[in-house]
């Protein structure tokens, strides 16, 4: 009989591979030296390099390592991949990796110390590192890559039940999936993630919120990173893209958390939610002038049409028609 000398803490880690044969041994074996990892799920998701035979070499080499595909072995993206990832994996807690990415060691230790201390606790969550393969690669990352640069993390000490409401605000910080683990029991509330925004590339963020909107989520390691973000010429986060296109995106992450919002979260989190959802709809118009904010107000039900039964939506109305009425009259004195 097999001795379980984890204490039921058994990991599934999930690594979406996209265009990875270059990376994505170093991102298994990094996973499997870990005590706490009990299999590792590969989802191999139609790439054009050799990522689906080195994946295929590693389950051969590994018996914790399963490969799956999407069906008929099409290309669905990252988001897809991790919930086809999730549905496959078995262990109570499951991880994240990205394929070009790594584990440090003791990965899990901190995180595991907060599950023992937090009997409530349905996640924990490190600092992720980064580092850059070329100085090309960081040229590229700083001109072009809508993610921040230098260590992923939150302040220190923040209580589960204010992370949701930091996370929504924005500016602190954010928690990027290969520094999570969570148990399994709470997908039941969270859900899985967001396939409809998933070419967005903000589907990770939008599911964090709603884990955090659910369940209590505690900080583990976030001084030190257990695990590290590797930039390349390939990262698909800092591909050149148009501003257009990157407000585009994010106005359809924050709709698509804030309709979660209305049919899962508390009064307040939907509030925020809808907050959130306002500014980004209403930043960039040009000069931010009043009638440029009117003209985006007055189109936002047509995107958004329960903006009706928002009452922040009304303030903001009735505060930028006032602005306009009152600055008329002060022209005109």
């Amino acid at each position: 009989m097999e001795v379980n000398l984890n204490g039921g803490f058994e990991v599934s880690v999930v690594i979406p591979v996209y265009n990875a044969a270059a990376f994505v041994t170093q991102a298994v074996e990094s996973a499997l030296a870990q005590p706490e990892v009990r299999e590792v799920i590969l989802v191999e998701d139609c790439s054009p390099d050799d990522s689906l035979a080195v994946c295929q070499q590693l389950a051969r080499l590994y018996p914790q390592v399963k490969v799956f595909q999407h069906p008929g072995g099409v290309n669905r993206g990252a988001g897809p991949s991790r919930n086809l990832g999730i549905t496959n994996s078995t262990c109570p807690y499951i991880a994240f990796l990205d394929a070009d990415d790594f584990y440090l060691s003791g990965r899990f230790a901190a995180a595991r110390a907060v599950f023992d201390q937090h009997s409530d606790c349905d996640g924990a969550y490190d600092a992720v590192g980064m580092t850059y393969e070329d100085e090309a690669s960081r040229e590229r990352w700083r001109d072009y890559s809508i993610a921040g640069e230098g260590t992923t993390t939150l302040p220190m000490g923040i209580d589960p039940d204010d992370l949701f409401s930091i996370l929504i605000k924005g500016g602190q910080g954010h928690i990027h999936l290969n520094g999570l683990i969570i148990r399994r029991k709470m997908l039941v509330r969270s859900g899985l993630m967001d396939e409809t925004i998933a070419d967005t590339l903000h589907e990770d963020t939008d599911w964090v919120l709603r884990l955090a909107a659910v369940g209590r989520l505690y900080p583990g390691s976030v001084t030190e990173p257990t695990s590290v973000r590797r930039v390349h010429q390939q990262n698909r986060v800092s591909s050149p893209r148009s501003s257009e296109s990157i407000k585009r995106d994010r106005i359809r992450l924050r709709v698509a958390t804030y309709r979660w919002l209305r049919r899962n979260g508390s009064p307040e989190q939907r509030r925020l939610g809808f907050r959130r959802l306002m500014l980004e709809w209403t930043q960039g118009t040009p000069t931010l002038s009043n009638l440029a904010k009117l003209s985006a107000l007055l189109r936002f039900p047509f995107r958004v049409p329960s903006a009706f039964l928002e009452g922040y939506f009304w303030a903001e109305l009735a505060r930028t028609c006032w602005s306009i009425i009152r600055n008329d009259w002060l022209r005109l004195k």
